[in-house]
C-alpha cells in the first residue's frame, strides 16, 4: 500500500514538473523569428507562428527572410526591423544579443509607435462625400476631422492626397470636353 501511494506520489510530481516545465517562458537565446511573432503580435496581427508573423510584418513594410529566422537576435538586427516599421532607434552594440526582456520591451514600443503614428486608412474608407464639397480646402477640413473623429493621426498628408482630385475653382478636369 505504501509503495502504491508513493508511486502515485511520484507520478504526480512528475506531471507536475511537466506542466510547470512546459508553460515556462523562453529562456535561451532569442531569435529573429521568436522577435518576428512578439512584434506582429503588438501589432495586432494572427502571429500563430513565425511564418505567419513574418507574413503580418511584410505588410507593414518589414522584409524578413526565412533563413534568418532561426538566428540569434542581435541589437542590430532588432534595430532594422524597428526601422522598417517607422520606429527611431540605435544600438550601442549592434552585435549584442537581445535579452527576452528587451525583445517584450521593443515589441510593446513598436506597438505604441504603431497606435501613436498616422494608421494608414485606405482613400476607399475615407469620406468620399467630401469631394463633393467646393474645393480642396473645404474637402481637407471634411477630411480631417474624419480622421480626428476615429482617432487617426492627423500628421499627414493623406488628406491633401485624398482631396487632390476636387478641382479647384473656375478649372475644369481633364477629362472634360471643353466648349
Amino acid at each position: 500500500m505504501v509503495r502504491k501511494s508513493f508511486l502515485a506520489l511520484a507520478v504526480v510530481a512528475a506531471l507536475t514538473v511537466f506542466v510547470f516545465a512546459a508553460g515556462a517562458p523562453k529562456t535561451g537565446p532569442v531569435t529573429v523569428g521568436d522577435f518576428a511573432v512578439k512584434v506582429a503580435k503588438a501589432l495586432g496581427y494572427n502571429a500563430a507562428n513565425e511564418q505567419a508573423a513574418v507574413k503580418s510584418l511584410k505588410k507593414s513594410g518589414v522584409n524578413l527572410n526565412a533563413s534568418e529566422l532561426s538566428s540569434r537576435l542581435t541589437e542590430d538586427k532588432a534595430a532594422e526591423i524597428m526601422r522598417d516599421l517607422g520606429v527611431k532607434v540605435t544600438s550601442s552594440n549592434p552585435t549584442g544579443e537581445v535579452s527576452l526582456s528587451k525583445a517584450t520591451t521593443l515589441a510593446a514600443a513598436a506597438s505604441l509607435s504603431a497606435k501613436a503614428s498616422a494608421a494608414p486608412v485606405p482613400a476607399t474608407e475615407l469620406p468620399t462625400a467630401c469631394l463633393a464639397l467646393r474645393n480642396r480646402g473645404q474637402c481637407d477640413t471634411c477630411c480631417t476631422n474624419y480622421l480626428i473623429s476615429i482617432g487617426v493621426s492627423t500628421d499627414t498628408n493623406i488628406c491633401a492626397k485624398f482631396c487632390s482630385s476636387v478641382i479647384p475653382p473656375g478649372q475644369q478636369s481633364d477629362t472634360e470636353p471643353q466648349p
